[in-house]
């Protein structure tokens, strides 16, 4: 019992971590005071590289829980898991975009010497909307206590988050937003 309150927690952890992480860097790409800014920045990379730990708990604990029956390669390949197959490869997929996102942001200051590379930058790293999408999908899909209510509540308050963030990002004006692309 305890590694199964142990996988969920984390995966619950995981997805609220990603879900700061999501909204701030939604909200940083914003122009604003450059002190707010860089503190948004910190936390943004700080609940990011904390919900990628909290997510390795997460598998960890769920390729041990002797319940899910996800195995190893249930849990690194799509489709493949023995346990609502759908919902487990949307987590994995959301992990690897997570990774992939995670992989390309340690490289920004490489990528920043040439236009071409930020375009490129900031393509791969937008996706990270769909893996937290994802994400939800599957904790929602795949989580045993997804019909409790605190937990809904949960899912409801990181879509809010993460709605409301890009919302309030894209309702800035366009002339703002092409001024402010390779800011």
């Amino acid at each position: 019992m305890s590694v199964w309150l142990t996988a969920r927690g984390a995966g619950l952890s995981a997805l609220i971590l990603l879900t700061v992480s999501t909204a701030l860097g939604a909200l940083v790409s914003r122009r604003g005071r450059p002190g707010a800014r860089y503190v948004a920045q910190y936390v943004h990379r700080t609940c990011a590289g904390l919900g990628l730990g909290v997510l390795v708990l997460h598998v960890a604990t769920i390729l041990a829980d002797s319940y899910a029956h996800v195995g190893v390669s249930g849990a690194l390949v799509p489709f493949t898991s023995s346990y609502r197959a759908t919902a487990i490869a949307l987590g994995t997929i959301a992990a690897y975009l997570f990774l992939a996102v995670a992989a390309v942001g340690l490289a920004r200051g490489r990528m920043a010497a040439s236009e071409r590379a930020v375009r490129a930058w900031r393509g791969i790293h937008a996706l990270a909307y769909a893996g937290w999408a994802l994400a939800l999908v599957h904790g929602f899909t795949a989580g045993t206590d997804s019909d409790v209510g605190w937990v809904r509540l949960i899912y409801l308050g990181c879509l809010v988050a993460v709605g409301g963030a890009v919302a309030t990002r894209l309702s800035r004006p366009i002339a703002v937003r092409a001024q402010g692309a390779l800011r």
